[in-house]
Parts: C-alpha cells; structure tokens; sequence
C-alpha cells in the first residue's frame, strides 16, 4: 500500500512537471513568435519609411499651434492620402508600430515638446481611424 502511494505520488509529481514544462515551452514560443513578428513590423517600416504620415503629423500641429501662417487645410491635406496608403502597405499589426516610432522620432529630434507631443501622438494614434484603417485607435 505504501509503494502504491509513493508511485501514485511520483506519477503525480511527472505530471506537474509536464504540464510546467509545456507552459514554459508556450511562453517561450510566445516571446520568440512576438520578437520575430516586431521585427517583421521593423523591416517593413523601414522599408516604406512613412515619411507622408511623418509630415501630415508636422503640418497638422503646427496647423493646430496656428504656427503655419503659410500653410492651409488643403496643404495639410496632401499628404494624408499618401501617408493612408504607405500605412495600408504597411498592415494592421504594423501601423501602430509605425506611428509611434515617428512621435518617439520626433520628440528625440527635439521637433516637438511637452504638450505639442501629446497632442500629435492623439493625432497618430486617431490616424488610421482618419485613414478608415484597422485598427481605428493606436495605444502607445
């Protein structure tokens, strides 16, 4: 009776193991398939650069400071088509990504500061939504 306890204990002990084993292996996987998949994003922001969303976010915030005397909605304007399509080549799981790496860009470059960052990352994270992109609101 006594080897039938410490046998069923064992078998017992094996399947804990297991099952922790199994859980350590998926979230191993996890990190490794979100790692390839941000690096993924990486390359294909680089490659499309972005560079139309970078300036609509400009113009659209100095057109909000009341900064641009010379530049007008229509302005403004012209590249938000463009930066729509770069962010629709980009895909869904990217966008954000993209987005928040131009603010963070920005912000490094000194361009913008305190506020002004604030209110061009609400720009960003609106702007597939102002794309008509999924998803419709970035969080970062």
């Amino acid at each position: 009776m006594a080897r039938l306890a410490v046998v069923a204990a064992l078998f017992a002990a094996l399947i804990l193991i297991t099952d922790a084993h199994r859980t350590i292996i998926s979230a191993t996987d996890e990190i490794i398939d979100d790692n390839s998949k941000q690096q993924k994003c990486r390359k294909q922001i680089k490659r499309l650069k972005l560079t139309h969303c970078e300036q609509y976010l400009i113009d659209r915030e100095l057109l909000l400071l009341g900064h641009a005397l010379l530049l007008n909605q229509e302005q403004e304007e012209e590249h938000l088509k463009p930066c729509c399509d770069q962010m629709e080549k980009l895909g869904t799981k990217c966008r954000c990504m993209g987005l928040e790496q131009i603010v963070e860009q920005l912000r490094e470059q000194g361009e913008m500061q305190g506020e002004e960052v604030e209110d061009m990352e609400d720009c960003a994270r609106h702007l597939p939504s102002d794309c008509d992109l999924e998803p419709h609101t970035c969080k970062f």
